[in-house]
């Protein structure tokens, strides 16, 4: 009994997952003639019954009226957005929406427009007249871009140093531009225009950032006789990349104060590592016998230092 209870909430899963709209790829890039009848279809996987609607470059839906210049209609497998004439206005970022009661599922029709004369218009209303970066972390990057025109969106495509492909990302004007997910350490690329750079590349403006480094990971090897052995370990991508361009190591002798915090003497030794000459290993010597030190490691890149991590230890004598 329970095996079928099992295999009956299982399978609804499943049809779940599979019935909810999808589309075989997010985005895809249409180029139409200028005065041309055109036709462009919009077709979703999931279970039936499938609910589409279309929206044009400025989020208006487009409604079956035929008696307009653009309109949709509904096909056998899905919906197509029918021009009756192509003209050069047409040109932009169309959408469709598809939903049924799992969901909705959304794909983008990037428009371009082939003119009598041969020139591709694009349906460039706006152009981007300013970025900075704001913030830099071990895992993002905040920037401030100012567009001017009529768009109301632009792209950003960034890549890392170690990666074949970019990944685009759309913003809406006014919107916080801030994209995460990012590797740690990572040095990118970040190239923003207004049209879609899948589709066309057009000059654009092109940031180079490397992120602050990751938390290292550092262990003791020993700690006897007034010496401590320390070791850190680097990822294969951090020394690939080359953008970790030292270590610092500070240590300094720490006393607990009313065995509620502890104060640091006024003799902090601070030393810069070469990740390419020193290797992973460092040993300290001279510490006295009896006290405790507090020992600090980070990794340093051109945005800065990133984490630091920090430990007690307490040396002791030989015996």
């Amino acid at each position: 009994m329970i095996t079928k209870i099992f295999l009956v909430v299982l399978i609804s899963f499943v049809w779940a997952e599979t019935g909810h709209p999808s589309f075989d790829q997010p985005i895809e890039f249409v180029l139409l003639q200028e005065g041309s009848l055109a036709k462009i279809e919009c077709i979703a996987q999931g279970e039936k019954p499938l609910i589409y609607t279309w929206y044009n470059q400025i989020d208006n839906e487009i409604t079956s009226d035929a008696n307009n210049a653009v309109f949709s209609r509904r096909t056998e497998k899905g919906c197509s957005l029918i021009f009756d004439a192509v003209k050069s206005s047409h040109a932009g970022i169309y959408t469709c929406i598809a939903k049924n009661r799992h969901g909705s599922s959304s794909k983008t029709y990037d428009i371009a427009v082939n003119t009598t004369s041969g020139n591709i218009t694009i349906n460039e209303t706006g152009t981007i007249d300013k970025v900075e970066v704001v913030n830099v972390t071990d895992e993002s990057v905040e920037f401030s871009v100012e567009i001017s025109g009529e768009y109301d969106s632009f792209y950003a495509s960034y890549k890392d140093k170690l990666e074949k492909s970019e990944t685009v990302k759309e913003f809406k004007k006014g919107e916080r531009v801030l994209v995460t997910n990012l590797s740690a350490g990572g040095l990118y690329e970040f190239q923003f225009q207004i049209e879609s750079p899948l589709k066309i590349k057009l000059p654009s403006k092109t940031f180079n950032v490397t992120l602050l480094p990751r938390l290292p990971d550092v262990i003791f090897r020993s700690l006897t006789n007034g010496l401590v052995e320390i070791e850190w370990f680097q990822t294969f991508n951090e020394t690939f990349r080359g953008t970790i361009d030292h270590f610092e190591l500070s240590y300094d002798r720490v006393q607990q104060y009313r065995g509620t915090y502890w104060t640091r003497s006024d003799c902090e030794v601070n030393i810069k590592l070469s990740p390419r000459c020193l290797g992973s290993k460092y040993t300290i010597a001279g510490l006295s016998a009896g006290s405790y030190y507090e020992i600090r490691f980070r990794s340093h890149t051109a945005a800065g230092y990133g984490k630091e991590y920090v430990n007690k230890i307490y040396s002791v004598s030989k015996q």
